[in-house]
C-alpha cells in the first residue's frame, strides 16, 4: 500500500497543477470565479469539456491544440501540471519510504503541512515565472502555514529560535538589498515580493538550511543569468525588462532551491560538510 500512496498522490499533484493553471490566470487578471466557473481555452474563451480538462492526457491527446478554435494551447499548461505531479510524488515516496504508514497518514499533521506548503511554493514559482510578480494572495497565506507549522514542531520540542531567525533573516536578506541597491544604486537591486519568499523559507527551513538554500538559489540563478548576459542581444526579444533593465525572476529560482531544502535539506549540508572534512 506505501508504494501506491505516491502514484495517488501524484496523480493529485497533476490535478491541483491543472487547477494552479486557471487559479494563476484568474489572480493575475482579477477575473470573478476563482475558485468556481468552468475553465476555458485562453484564445477562443470558450468553456472546457471534462475531457479536455483531464490533466496532461487531454493536451496530448488534442495535440496541444483547441477542440473548438484549433488554436495552440501553451506548453505552459500541461509543463505545470506535470511539474506538481512529479514534485508530489517525489515528496510523498520520501515520506512514506521514511516511515511506512497506514490510512492514517492523511491525518498526519506533518505530512498536511508539507504538502500543502509544497503546492503553495509551486503556484509562487509558476505565478512569478509567468508574470514576474508575487501576488500576495498567495504568498501571504504560505507565510501563515509556514508559522503554524512551525508552531506545531516547536510545540514537539523543536527549538523555536530556529525558525523565529530564519523568517526574519530571510525577510532582512531582502529589505537590505532592496533598499541598498535603491539608495547606491539609484535602482530596486530586488522586488519587494521577495521579502515575502525569503520570510517564507527562513520559516520553512529555519535559519541553518536558509543559509544553503539560498547558496543554491544564488548559484542556480548565475547559471541562468550568465549566458542570457553573454548573448543578450540575441535574446533581446526574448528577456523580460524592467526600467529599461534585464530582469530575473527570483522566485524562479527561490522557490525550486526551497523545495530542495524541504525534500533533502540535511543531507544536502551532510554532503557537503563531508567534502570539506576529507
Amino acid at each position: 500500500m506505501n508504494n501506491l500512496y505516491p502514484i495517488l498522490f501524484a496523480i493529485l499533484g497533476a490535478m491541483l497543477g491543472s487547477f494552479s493553471t486557471m487559479l494563476i490566470w484568474r489572480l493575475h487578471f482579477d477575473e470573478s470565479g476563482i475558485f468556481a466557473g468552468r475553465s476555458k481555452c485562453p484564445k477562443c474563451q470558450k468553456k472546457l469539456s471534462a475531457l479536455s480538462l483531464i490533466p496532461i492526457f487531454s493536451w496530448l491527446c488534442q495535440r496541444g491544440m483547441c477542440k473548438n478554435c484549433g488554436k495552440k494551447i501553451p506548453f505552459f499548461y500541461p509543463l505545470v501540471e506535470l511539474t506538481f505531479a512529479i514534485t508530489f510524488y517525489i515528496f510523498a515516496e520520501k515520506f512514506f519510504h521514511a516511515a511506512p504508514r497506514s490510512a492514517g497518514v492523511f491525518f498526519d499533521i506533518d505530512f498536511i503541512f508539507l504538502i500543502t506548503s509544497v503546492f503553495l511554493i509551486l503556484i509562487l514559482f509558476f505565478y512569478d515565472l509567468k508574470f514576474m510578480e508575487v501576488d500576495r494572495r498567495i504568498s501571504f497565506p504560505a507565510i501563515f502555514i509556514a508559522i503554524l507549522w512551525a508552531g506545531w514542531k516547536v510545540y514537539n520540542g523543536a527549538d523555536y529560535s530556529l525558525y523565529l531567525i530564519g523568517g526574519f533573516a530571510g525577510f532582512l536578506f531582502y529589505y537590505l538589498q532592496f533598499w541598498g541597491t535603491k539608495i547606491l544604486l539609484k535602482r530596486e537591486g530586488v522586488g519587494q515580493g521577495d521579502f515575502e519568499f525569503g520570510a517564507l523559507m527562513g520559516i520553512l527551513l529555519g535559519w541553518k538550511l536558509l543559509l544553503g538554500s539560498l547558496f543554491v538559489a544564488y548559484i542556480l540563478g548565475t547559471i541562468v543569468a550568465l549566458p542570457i548576459l553573454i548573448f543578450q542581444k540575441k535574446l533581446a526579444k526574448k528577456i523580460p525588462r524592467i526600467s529599461g533593465k534585464l530582469a530575473l525572476p527570483m522566485g524562479a529560482f527561490l522557490m525550486p532551491s526551497l523545495l530542495l531544502f524541504l525534500h533533502s535539506g540535511q543531507e544536502i549540508i551532510d554532503w557537503y560538510w563531508g567534502l570539506l572534512m576529507v
